[in-house]
């Protein structure tokens, strides 16, 4: 057997081993693939076959990251090991000083590995890979550098009444909160991408987004809006102080498109969507002055309180730091769904 490294930006080919890699998968959700912009695409081959691919890109504003993304292989160790030795040899010839992955360039974009349980389908967005992933970037000589988790809150009307004391004291306190819909998305979206630089500013390895690829990427979130689920929250002072993003986990209408988007993909989406029985609480937070004073507690007891309004019976909090305040913000009634993890190349 023949392996070797070559150099492609191909889409196609990227998009024809992606469904190999889940072609026996029931829970796979297609997406439309994100370009390699600024990247260079490397492909594993055994003799003729490929098997594995990735992107290489320096972090726009921190050059000193190098990530490895664009992710996507059968379970060919060996194969594996000689793609990422030839990404992490381009990178570092650029004068990269970490080698961090799975990252498509930056946090804005996907990032992370699940790493399960991989027994129950991914909720909409949520990073999906096969299990044996986490296997195959430890053995190329990836480490876990950060983790991840979501949970899942199974009576949100109980996660609700936990956290209204927060809201009641905010309210006390002059704070005024407004719903984001989709009438009002649109114009919303500047203001949430200066809300999302001042509070995520502190992330691990956070760089900026520009607003024009920020838009880019969150107008086509706007179908996912449903009233009463999402909610910007102002100052005294009349000041955006932070928001909450909640949509409806359309995960099984996804799922029944089948990756197509034709009109009987299309009426199959809408037969499903009215399915959906959970919400996902996909971004939360607050600028960083006004964390202590209850201001997220209270945004989740909107989400959670019209959650269960709606007649969802669950509530997702996903994608959350472990280190992160956000994770006691299921209001004593959630649970653990799922880990995620970050990894650094370190040889």
């Amino acid at each position: 057997m023949n392996l070797r490294v070559i150099k492609s930006n191909d889409q196609n080919l990227f998009q024809r081993l992606e469904k190999e890699v889940y072609s026996n998968d029931p829970f796979f959700i297609p997406a439309p693939f994100q370009p390699l912009t600024g990247g260079t695409g490397f492909v594993a081959y055994e003799d003729d076959r490929a098997v594995a691919c990735c992107s290489a890109r320096l972090q726009v504003g921190n050059p000193a990251i190098g990530t490895l993304g664009h992710f996507q292989a059968l379970d060919k160790p060996e194969a594996v090991k000689r793609l990422i030795d030839a990404t992490a040899l381009c990178l570092k010839e650029q004068g990269a000083q970490r080698i961090i992955g799975p990252m498509d360039g930056d946090t804005w974009h996907a990032y992370r590995l699940n790493t399960g349980p991989f027994n129950m389908p991914p909720f909409i967005k949520e990073p999906w890979n096969p299990p044996y992933y986490p296997a195959l970037f430890e053995a190329a000589g990836f480490s876990v550098i950060e983790t991840y988790e979501s949970s899942i809150v199974d009576h949100p009307d109980l996660a609700a009444a936990n956290q209204e004391k927060f809201y009641t004291r905010c309210i006390k306190h002059g704070y005024t909160f407004e719903p984001i819909t989709a009438k009002n998305y649109t114009e919303t979206l500047p203001l949430i991408h200066q809300l999302s630089c001042l509070i995520f500013k502190d992330n691990t390895l956070y760089t900026a987004v520009d607003l024009e690829e920020f838009l880019r990427m969150y107008l086509p979130a706007k179908p996912l809006l449903q009233t009463g689920l999402s909610w910007m929250a102002y100052a005294p002072d009349k000041t955006p102080a932070g928001y909450v993003f909640t949509f409806p986990d359309y995960a099984d209408a996804l799922r029944a498109m089948k990756g197509k988007t034709n009109v009987p993909a299309k009426l199959r989406f809408l037969y499903h969507k009215r399915k959906a029985t959970r919400t996902c609480i996909k971004t939360l937070g607050a600028v960083p002055e006004k964390r202590g004073s209850g201001l997220t507690a209270a945004l989740t007891y909107l989400s959670y309180k019209n959650s269960a309004a709606l007649g969802y019976k669950q509530t997702l909090m996903c994608l959350m730091h472990s280190s992160n305040d956000s994770r006691r913000f299921g209001g004593n009634a959630d649970r653990h769904f799922r880990s995620y993890a970050l990894y650094e190349l370190f040889k």
